[in-house]
């Protein structure tokens, strides 16, 4: 009896075992990421919780990835935020290899490559917020669209270069104006009606510049609708007010031993927007960071943070514009028990806006990391 049964079992796992194991190749990688966060900070805006100890809801990821075929992967992200309801923030297919002149397709809605910031979801960053003049141009969720993008490595010696350009549905940039309550409204209606294509490019190229340290400069532009303009006359299609977006980024890395690493990076920005009077608004900003990693475990840097931006103001006979600056210095520590499965991060802000005082805010936060999920390549 236990000879035939031990016969089966044999003959079992040499006709399903082949079987067996293509479906297990075929299963996605699955990994969830979670984001808590207290704070504390004396700004006036904000009065219900000025100089108390706040919780915040936490927020959570959910990215679902894997190979298509040895040619073509596919990626999502679901996000949770506080109590709302889930929202894809990323969906898209990849196209690797197998194309004419060695292009990279990917298609579907993603963070877009604009700098190297805006890719990296926000629970990697060691600073925890978003940099100003990225909140203003791109709102509080990054510039994020569906898109066709292609790119390609160009033949530049001992430099890697590549280029990027997409065409993109074109409503990034639609519920991140300058008031951002009136714009989300407006946003949610114009969901239902069609805009105008936008494009998005970018170039990037990085080089060894001794044995261990790298630089990149990277260089990207975006243009897209980020007003609707209701017609006078009944009939008359809306106007679609653009505004196009250029960057310039710059990474230095040293990188002395496996435990060890220093990161220097900034980025600039231009915003310029049409408006209704055929004229142009231009605002700009900037940010630069130092993130100084050793133990393997720990980090401490510093970020500062400048934004300068224009609006139109209602005047006695015309629209008056006006300039309104801003900035944010901040200090960060992380601490990271087991490569990055758990991370401990506190931040330190001061922020001072133009017209009124100045207020300080600390973070603390604590990141989770389930399943495969690996480090970004930040």
């Amino acid at each position: 009896m236990m000879r035939a049964m031990s016969i089966y079992i044999v003959l079992f796992m040499v006709l399903c075992g082949p079987w067996a194991l293509a479906q297990t190749t075929l299963n996605p990688d699955l990994s969830l990421v979670g984001d808590f966060r207290m704070f504390s900070h004396d700004d006036s805006t904000r009065a219900d919780e000025k100089e108390r100890f706040n919780l915040a809801s936490p927020e959570m990821e959910l990215m679902v990835g894997g190979y298509l075929n040895p040619y073509a992967r596919a990626d999502a992200v679901i996000a949770w935020e506080g109590e709302e309801t889930a929202e894809i923030e990323e969906l898209y297919a990849t196209i690797l290899r197998g194309l004419p002149l060695g292009t990279n397709l990917r298609v579907g809605k993603y963070l877009l490559e604009f700098g190297r910031l805006n890719p990296v979801h926000p629970h990697a960053w060691s600073f925890l917020q978003r940099p100003l003049p990225q909140a203003s141009f791109f709102g509080d969720h990054g510039l994020n669209d569906m898109a066709v993008r292609a790119s390609f490595i160009l033949p530049t010696g001992a430099a890697y270069t590549e280029l990027m350009m997409a065409v993109t549905k074109g409503d990034a940039l639609l519920g991140h104006h300058h008031d951002e309550e009136a714009a989300a409204e407006k946003h949610a209606e114009d969901d239902e009606e069609r805009v105008n294509p936008g494009f998005f490019g970018r170039m990037t190229t990085s080089f060894a510049v001794a044995d261990a340290s790298e630089l990149a400069l990277g260089a990207s532009l975006v243009n897209s609708v980020y007003e609707r303009e209701e017609a006078e006359e009944e009939g008359l299609a809306d106007r679609q007010l653009r505004a196009t977006i250029i960057g310039g980024d710059i990474k230095y890395k040293y990188r002395p031993s496996r435990y060890t690493a220093v990161q220097i990076e900034a980025e600039g920005l231009v915003r310029s927007e049409e408006q209704s009077d055929d004229n142009t608004i231009t605002s700009c900003g900037g940010y630069g960071y130092v993130d100084y990693r050793f133990r393997q475990r720990y980090n401490i840097g510093g970020i500062y943070e400048y934004l300068a931006q224009k609006e139109l103001m209602e005047g006695e006979e015309s629209p008056v514009e006006t300039t309104h600056t801003s900035w944010r210095a901040g200090v960060f520590i992380g601490f990271a028990p087991v490569e990055e499965t758990s991370l401990l991060r506190l931040t330190g802000h001061w922020t001072r806006e133009e017209g009124r005082d100045g207020y300080w805010e600390g973070i603390l936060q604590l990141v989770i990391s389930l399943g495969s999920h690996q480090p970004h390549n930040f």
